[in-house]
């Protein structure tokens, strides 16, 4: 029994000891081989999702992200043989940036020729839409067109959940638009930090919303709770582009057709061919969006043409207008009832402006009613008395030639400058040009201003 237990005794030392051994060389082993995972060693470890990045790791992982979105890319001459390209780009990861990414911008004619590609790298703020601007592009002999722009390649994608300083940004319109234009305003840091750089970007924009010029400008340390002014300046004017107006319109056009409009002789009936001419034109010149309907008048009225937005329905109408006969009478009553009929219809648009024009070379004559006095100038003005408050119709009215009441005429107008005299028929396209003016205030061009910090 004593030489059983001293042999085991001598058994369960030795295993101790062969432990210790084992955990000191494996102590040993660990304090020279082992290394603590992290986001930098080249391995996929710890809690990582790919190498080095995902997890814990700041680094995101390339299948973890999106793309940036081109939204437009476009080249502006600047002056001279010096052009400037752009590209306007979103991107849709919300939380995180990418601070050296390559990018490339070809710059081709009209052709399709490429002439130029333009190298550089830039950062991505996180989920925020940006310009990358490429200056001082010298194209001697060559008029570029158009511009592509690319990412070549990106730098790791990082997390991003700082906070977004807050900034506020305010400028005016656009000034000196036909010398040297300008834009300027003030930019605010409303954070309770300092932010050590900022890029501006501004655009102009047409009336069908084009880019027509850009331009770009930093500020250095914007100190927490101040305002800096900053102003973008372009060497030469630029095409302001397309203008629109504010608002669509829907215009009745009124037409006398009574006997006088063939004063000035019977074949052709003059002023009335020049006037269905010169009506015709100002048809043409109505915006695709405006709805026009015409209307004639002379011992009654009749609708030409319904309220529509086929101008050609309506020219066809003008031109296919004839005179009666030699007695037809002037009922602009008539003629002014119809045409806001069809303005009330429920062909009109809604948010159009409403609008009619009404030419005329004589003074009313019709509706004659018993035992009240001079009732066809009453009436035209009692219909229209409270037209612009009740029905929002502006009216315009034509005075040709030398018989016509101008007193009349006012009186049934939206104001005095409704109101345009036309001594003659070749003074009628001068006035319906001035009118065309007045019922299409421009809109302004419209200026986006964003900006990101740079760091």
């Amino acid at each position: 029994m004593q030489g059983s237990w001293a042999t085991k005794r001598r058994l369960i030392q030795g295993g101790v000891f062969l432990l210790v051994v084992a955990l000191l060389f494996g102590l040993i082993f660990y304090k020279i081989f082992y290394k603590t995972p992290t986001c930098f060693d080249g391995y996929k470890n710890g809690d990582e999702t790919g190498v080095d990045c995902g997890g814990s790791c700041i680094n995101l992982c390339t299948s973890d992200t999106l793309n940036p979105v081109v939204l437009w890319s476009k080249i502006f001459n600047i002056s001279g043989d010096v052009y400037t390209a752009v590209a306007y780009i979103e991107n849709p990861n919300l939380n995180s940036n990418n601070k050296n990414a390559s990018y490339q911008f070809s710059i081709f004619d009209d052709k399709g020729n490429l002439i130029i590609t333009k190298d550089g790298t830039t950062s991505i703020p996180k989920g925020k839409k940006f310009a990358v601007f490429e200056t001082g592009i010298v194209l001697k002999g060559s008029k570029p067109k158009t511009s592509d722009f690319k990412f070549i390649k990106f730098g790791p994608w990082e997390k991003d959940l700082s906070k977004e300083p807050e900034i506020t940004v305010k400028y005016g319109t656009l000034s000196a638009s036909s010398t040297i234009p300008r834009i300027t305003g003030t930019i605010s840091n409303e954070s309770l930090q300092n932010i050590s750089g900022l890029e501006l970007a501004v655009f102009v924009l047409d009336g069908n919303e084009n880019v027509v010029a850009a331009s770009n400008t930093f500020i250095d340390n914007l100190l927490k709770r101040t305002t800096q002014d900053f102003v973008f300046t372009w060497p030469k004017q630029f095409d302001l582009g397309v203008e629109s107006c504010l608002s669509p319109v829907d215009l009745a056009l009124v037409l006398d057709k009574s006997g006088s409009m063939r004063s000035e002789g019977d074949n052709p009936a003059e002023p009335f061919t020049t006037v269905l001419y010169t009506a015709q034109s100002f048809i043409k010149n109505l915006k695709s969006d405006d709805q026009v309907s015409v209307v004639s008048f002379g011992n009654n009225s009749k609708i030409e043409s319904f309220l529509s937005a086929n101008k050609n329905q309506a020219i066809n109408a003008v031109e296919s207008m004839s005179l009666s006969t030699s007695s037809e009478q002037t009922n602009i009553y008539e003629g002014l009832l119809a045409s806001i009929q069809e303005l009330t219809s429920v062909k009109a648009k809604q948010d159009n402006k409403k609008v009619i024009v009404l030419l005329t070379d004589g003074v009313p004559t019709e509706p004659k009613e018993a035992n009240i006095e001079n009732y066809p100038v009453t009436s035209a003005q009692k219909l229209v008395e409270n037209i612009g408050s009740t029905k929002g119709i502006e009216i315009f009215t034509i005075g040709l030639g030398k018989s016509v009441s101008e007193d009349f005429l006012k009186s049934i107008s939206f104001d005095n400058n409704h109101y345009f005299y036309a001594p003659s028929k070749e003074t009628l396209n001068d006035v319906y040009s001035k009118i065309s003016k007045n019922l299409c205030p421009r809109k302004p061009n419209v200026i986006n201003v964003i900006y990101r910090t740079i760091k």
